[in-house]
Protein backbone atom coordinates (compact mmCIF):
# COMPACT_ATOMS: atom_id res chain seq x y z
CA UNK A 1 0.00 0.00 0.00
CA UNK A 2 1.23 3.38 -1.20
CA UNK A 3 -1.37 5.65 -1.01
CA UNK A 4 -5.10 5.02 1.49
CA UNK A 5 -7.58 6.66 1.53
CA UNK A 6 -10.60 5.81 4.35
CA UNK A 7 -14.19 7.42 4.37
CA UNK A 8 -13.17 10.48 3.55
CA UNK A 9 -15.80 13.56 3.47
CA UNK A 10 -15.41 17.06 2.19
CA UNK A 11 -18.08 20.17 2.92
CA UNK A 12 -17.68 23.77 1.79
CA UNK A 13 -17.99 26.48 4.38
CA UNK A 14 -21.34 26.67 3.60
CA UNK A 15 -21.70 23.40 4.80
CA UNK A 16 -22.29 22.27 1.06
CA UNK A 17 -20.87 18.71 0.67
CA UNK A 18 -18.52 18.37 -2.30
CA UNK A 19 -17.98 14.78 -1.63
CA UNK A 20 -18.45 12.35 1.17
CA UNK A 21 -17.45 8.53 2.14
CA UNK A 22 -14.65 7.85 -0.39
CA UNK A 23 -11.95 5.30 -0.28
CA UNK A 24 -9.31 4.63 -2.52
CA UNK A 25 -6.12 2.85 -2.16
CA UNK A 26 -3.28 3.34 -4.53
CA UNK A 27 -0.82 0.57 -4.35
CA UNK A 28 3.03 1.55 -5.11
CA UNK A 29 4.16 1.59 -8.43
CA UNK A 30 0.62 1.91 -9.65
CA UNK A 31 -0.68 4.83 -11.98
CA UNK A 32 -4.26 5.83 -11.37
CA UNK A 33 -6.33 8.67 -13.12
CA UNK A 34 -9.27 10.30 -11.16
CA UNK A 35 -12.29 11.11 -13.72
CA UNK A 36 -15.30 12.63 -13.65
CA UNK A 37 -17.21 16.04 -14.19
CA UNK A 38 -15.97 19.77 -13.78
CA UNK A 39 -16.90 20.22 -9.74
CA UNK A 40 -16.78 16.30 -8.54
CA UNK A 41 -13.88 17.66 -6.23
CA UNK A 42 -11.35 16.17 -7.91
CA UNK A 43 -8.54 18.88 -7.52
CA UNK A 44 -9.98 18.90 -3.61
CA UNK A 45 -9.03 15.54 -3.11
CA UNK A 46 -6.03 15.88 -4.52
CA UNK A 47 -4.96 18.37 -2.29
CA UNK A 48 -6.50 16.58 0.41
CA UNK A 49 -4.21 13.36 -0.23
CA UNK A 50 -1.09 15.73 -0.46
CA UNK A 51 -1.99 17.14 2.75
CA UNK A 52 -2.17 21.14 1.90
CA UNK A 53 -5.90 20.69 2.97
CA UNK A 54 -7.89 19.02 6.05
CA UNK A 55 -10.82 17.60 5.02
CA UNK A 56 -13.83 17.59 6.89
CA UNK A 57 -14.09 13.52 7.86
CA UNK A 58 -11.95 10.40 7.50
CA UNK A 59 -8.40 9.74 7.17
CA UNK A 60 -5.48 9.68 4.30
CA UNK A 61 -2.57 7.38 4.88
CA UNK A 62 0.76 7.81 2.39
CA UNK A 63 3.47 6.00 3.10
CA UNK A 64 5.84 8.66 1.89
CA UNK A 65 4.96 12.66 1.79
CA UNK A 66 3.86 12.90 -1.85
CA UNK A 67 5.10 15.61 -4.34
CA UNK A 68 2.58 17.55 -5.86
CA UNK A 69 2.04 19.83 -9.21
CA UNK A 70 -1.22 21.40 -9.12
CA UNK A 71 -2.96 23.25 -11.79
CA UNK A 72 -2.04 26.82 -10.50
CA UNK A 73 1.31 27.24 -8.62
CA UNK A 74 0.53 30.53 -5.94
CA UNK A 75 1.23 28.23 -3.24
CA UNK A 76 4.48 27.95 -4.58
CA UNK A 77 5.32 32.12 -4.72
CA UNK A 78 6.60 32.54 -1.22
CA UNK A 79 9.18 29.67 -1.94
CA UNK A 80 13.11 29.82 -3.65
CA UNK A 81 13.78 27.27 -6.47
CA UNK A 82 15.64 25.20 -3.89
CA UNK A 83 12.79 25.39 -1.38
CA UNK A 84 10.43 24.05 -4.55
CA UNK A 85 12.86 21.41 -5.13
CA UNK A 86 12.78 20.22 -1.57
CA UNK A 87 16.93 20.65 -1.65
CA UNK A 88 17.01 23.80 0.13
CA UNK A 89 18.44 22.32 3.26
CA UNK A 90 21.15 20.49 2.08
CA UNK A 91 22.21 22.89 -0.07
CA UNK A 92 22.77 25.43 2.89
CA UNK A 93 24.23 22.81 5.09
CA UNK A 94 26.85 22.49 1.73
CA UNK A 95 27.61 25.73 1.41
CA UNK A 96 27.80 26.13 5.34
CA UNK A 97 30.66 22.94 5.36
CA UNK A 98 32.45 24.27 2.28
CA UNK A 99 32.57 27.97 4.22
CA UNK A 100 33.73 26.10 7.60
CA UNK A 101 31.31 25.12 9.69
CA UNK A 102 31.91 21.66 10.32
CA UNK A 103 29.09 21.06 12.72
CA UNK A 104 27.39 17.31 12.71
CA UNK A 105 24.60 19.39 12.37
CA UNK A 106 25.10 20.20 8.74
CA UNK A 107 27.26 16.53 8.11
CA UNK A 108 23.80 15.20 9.31
CA UNK A 109 21.39 17.50 7.26
CA UNK A 110 23.75 16.94 3.93
CA UNK A 111 23.69 12.85 5.23
CA UNK A 112 26.82 12.35 2.33
CA UNK A 113 24.95 14.44 -0.73
CA UNK A 114 27.75 16.52 -1.70
CA UNK A 115 27.10 16.70 -5.26
CA UNK A 116 23.48 17.94 -4.60
CA UNK A 117 24.09 21.36 -5.92
CA UNK A 118 26.02 19.95 -9.42
CA UNK A 119 22.84 17.19 -9.58
CA UNK A 120 20.00 20.22 -9.40
CA UNK A 121 22.16 22.28 -12.04
CA UNK A 122 22.37 19.65 -14.30
CA UNK A 123 18.23 19.10 -13.98
CA UNK A 124 17.75 22.55 -14.70
CA UNK A 125 19.82 22.67 -17.53
CA UNK A 126 18.04 19.66 -18.88
CA UNK A 127 14.89 21.28 -18.60
CA UNK A 128 16.59 24.86 -20.76
CA UNK A 129 16.39 26.32 -16.82
CA UNK A 130 19.73 26.86 -16.87
CA UNK A 131 18.85 30.40 -16.54
CA UNK A 132 17.76 30.08 -13.42
CA UNK A 133 19.55 30.54 -9.71
CA UNK A 134 18.89 28.00 -6.62
CA UNK A 135 18.06 31.10 -4.27
CA UNK A 136 15.87 32.59 -7.02
CA UNK A 137 12.25 32.96 -5.91
CA UNK A 138 9.90 31.06 -7.76
CA UNK A 139 7.04 34.12 -7.61
CA UNK A 140 9.56 35.47 -10.59
CA UNK A 141 9.08 32.52 -13.11
CA UNK A 142 6.31 32.20 -15.58
CA UNK A 143 3.88 29.61 -15.27
CA UNK A 144 5.71 27.34 -17.96
CA UNK A 145 8.66 28.25 -16.19
CA UNK A 146 7.48 26.82 -13.12
CA UNK A 147 5.80 23.28 -14.41
CA UNK A 148 8.92 22.29 -15.95
CA UNK A 149 11.35 23.44 -12.72
CA UNK A 150 8.88 21.14 -10.50
CA UNK A 151 9.67 18.45 -12.95
CA UNK A 152 13.14 18.83 -12.39
CA UNK A 153 13.04 17.02 -9.25
CA UNK A 154 12.76 13.72 -11.20
CA UNK A 155 16.16 14.26 -12.39
CA UNK A 156 17.81 15.17 -9.22
CA UNK A 157 18.92 11.02 -8.24
CA UNK A 158 17.87 10.10 -4.69
CA UNK A 159 15.80 13.39 -4.19
CA UNK A 160 12.91 11.78 -6.76
CA UNK A 161 9.65 10.94 -4.55
CA UNK A 162 7.94 7.70 -4.51
CA UNK A 163 4.70 9.68 -5.40
CA UNK A 164 3.63 11.89 -7.85
CA UNK A 165 0.14 13.76 -7.76
CA UNK A 166 -0.48 15.71 -10.77
CA UNK A 167 -3.57 18.05 -11.30
CA UNK A 168 -3.85 18.86 -15.69
CA UNK A 169 -0.34 19.40 -15.44
CA UNK A 170 -0.25 20.24 -19.64
CA UNK A 171 -2.16 22.61 -19.67
CA UNK A 172 -0.91 25.78 -21.10
CA UNK A 173 2.19 24.26 -21.91
CA UNK A 174 3.65 24.00 -25.53
CA UNK A 175 4.48 20.87 -27.50
CA UNK A 176 7.92 20.48 -26.62
CA UNK A 177 7.28 20.59 -23.06
CA UNK A 178 4.40 18.17 -23.10
CA UNK A 179 6.80 15.73 -24.76
CA UNK A 180 9.80 16.17 -22.09
CA UNK A 181 7.18 15.97 -19.23
CA UNK A 182 5.60 12.85 -21.25
CA UNK A 183 9.38 11.25 -21.16
CA UNK A 184 9.92 12.11 -17.70
CA UNK A 185 6.72 10.28 -15.96
CA UNK A 186 7.07 7.22 -18.57
CA UNK A 187 10.81 6.77 -17.12
CA UNK A 188 9.71 7.36 -13.35
CA UNK A 189 9.24 4.31 -11.54
CA UNK A 190 7.20 5.68 -8.74
CA UNK A 191 3.48 6.23 -8.03
CA UNK A 192 1.80 8.43 -10.20
CA UNK A 193 -1.72 9.93 -9.34
CA UNK A 194 -3.18 12.00 -11.86
CA UNK A 195 -6.11 14.37 -13.57
CA UNK A 196 -5.71 15.27 -16.59
CA UNK A 197 -8.16 15.80 -19.55
CA UNK A 198 -5.23 15.36 -22.11
CA UNK A 199 -5.98 12.03 -23.81
CA UNK A 200 -2.32 11.76 -25.79
CA UNK A 201 -0.74 12.24 -22.26
CA UNK A 202 -2.52 9.90 -20.47
CA UNK A 203 -1.93 7.23 -23.00
CA UNK A 204 1.81 7.66 -23.24
CA UNK A 205 2.04 7.19 -19.56
CA UNK A 206 0.40 4.11 -19.60
CA UNK A 207 -2.02 5.06 -16.69
CA UNK A 208 -2.94 1.66 -15.65
CA UNK A 209 -5.96 2.60 -13.27
CA UNK A 210 -9.06 4.38 -13.24
CA UNK A 211 -11.18 5.93 -10.74
CA UNK A 212 -14.45 7.83 -11.13
CA UNK A 213 -16.13 10.91 -8.67
CA UNK A 214 -19.68 11.09 -9.01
Amino acid sequence: MCISVHQLCYVHADKEPLFQNINLTVNTGQRLALVGNNGTGKSTLLRIIEGNLKPSSGEVVCSSRPYYIPQHFGQFDNLTVAEALRVDDRIKALHAILEGDASAENFTCLNGDWDVEERCLSALASWNLEHLQLSQPMCSLSGGEKIRLLFCCLMIGNNAPDVFILDEPTNNLDIQSVEIITAAIKSYSGTVLLISHDRYFVKEIKINRSVELF
